[in-house]
């Protein structure tokens, strides 16, 4: 039966696999179930933090099916039947647009914030003021999607980017998206109004965006929507799905879109770079115990509390994690193709449980 109230709703996106920060991120139990940084998981950090705009009932959790029972272990307030399962990877549109079916469905044409669940805020103050601008600018332009976006600091080749014309910096009409453009496309950008990353956080009216999605593809999304109306299972969702990126159907449909602008600290941890970075921001050297002499662009992550000792070590990621010890050469791991052959030779080996 659908909620007739107009209380805000919520849904955090938990189905990565996170393979690029591997071996913290594992295959059954991804970063976003783990206490990457902090003394909680990543995904109970962002349930915490959207608990302050949304009655922990009203907040969902998309994942995959193989991925529930750690979902579970880190949901906290938020009831287990809140949880909305893919059966197969089938990519972020997939998810979003499975997610805003299974709220219009519970809800009806509800406002919405739609979160990463693996997003680092350290200013949580700043971006809960954020969330709640969005809201308040849903209630101004229903028809419209908003976007947090964050100023960056510094050029990132692996983030999304946000253009606008510029505006009052209260909230700006989006020109265009970038997905991971260069450094050059980032400068032309620059010159010719505002630059923001797209923090992948969404405020929509889940009715207003699922006839966005419907208009835009309408034979994926009637299967989608189909599934969303049955009764939550533990089988996942494994109909058709959808490429590219989440926001591309809402601009193929003509929906308006909106950043709400702001400085605040967040970072996308999804790269032993970013990593890095965050710890540095901290005055940290390690995750867990650690004793290091004369080391050099070292990073060490305990991630369960084992003390690693290093002497005259130089270029590592060392970490240990459960029931492994690994040592990454710095510059291979960050080298995608490197990292899935040494990946496919674990899964191949009769260590997979390492992977």
């Amino acid at each position: 039966m659908t909620d007739t109230s107009d209380e805000p709703v919520a849904v955090i996106l938990a189905g990565g696999q996170g393979s690029r920060l591997w071996p913290i991120s594992r295959d059954r139990r991804p970063k976003q179930f783990q206490p990457v940084v902090r003394d909680r998981p990543l995904l109970t950090g962002t349930i915490e933090r959207l608990s302050e705009m949304v009655d922990p009932s009203r907040i969902h959790v998309s994942t995959r099916a193989r991925f529930a029972e750690a979902a579970l272990a880190t949901l906290g307030p938020v009831p287990p039947e809140n949880l909305i399962l893919e059966e197969d990877p089938a990519g972020p549109a997939t998810a979003f647009g499975l997610s805003i079916a299974r709220l219009a469905h519970l809800y009806g044409d509800v406002p919405a914030l739609i979160a990463p669940s693996d997003h680092l805020i350290n200013e949580e103050e700043a971006f809960n003021a954020a969330s709640r601008d969005m809201l308040a600018q849903l209630a101004e332009t229903p028809e419209s999607m908003v976007v947090l976006g964050a100023e960056p600091t510094r050029y990132d080749a692996s983030l999304g980017y946000i253009h606008t014309k510029g505006g009052d910096g209260a909230v700006e009409v989006i020109d265009s998206f970038h997905e991971k453009p260069d450094q050059e496309t980032v400068d032309e950008l620059a010159e010719s109004g505002s630059l923001y990353w797209n923090t992948a956080c969404y405020g929509v009216r889940v009715g207003q965006a699922c006839e966005a999605y419907r208009t835009a593809l309408p034979l994926i999304f009637d299967s989608i929507e189909r599934f969303a109306r049955g009764t939550p299972s533990e089988q996942g969702y494994r109909g058709a799905a959808i490429g590219g990126h989440e926001i591309y159907p809402l601009l193929w449909a003509g929906m308006q879109c909106l950043v709400v602008p702001r400085q605040l600290g967040w970072t996308d941890v999804g790269t032993w770079t970013r990593l890095e970075r965050v710890l540095a921001d901290q005055r940290v050297t390690s995750i867990g115990p650690a004793l290091q002499l004369e080391a050099e662009d070292v990073l060490v992550a305990s991630m369960d509390g084992r003390p690693v000792v290093t002497l005259g070590a130089k270029g590592l990621i060392i970490v240990t994690h459960e029931d492994a010890v690994y040592v990454l050469d710095k510059q291979k791991v960050l080298h995608t193709p490197t990292l899935e052959r040494l990946r496919s030779l674990l899964a191949a080996s009769t260590r997979e449980d390492l992977l």
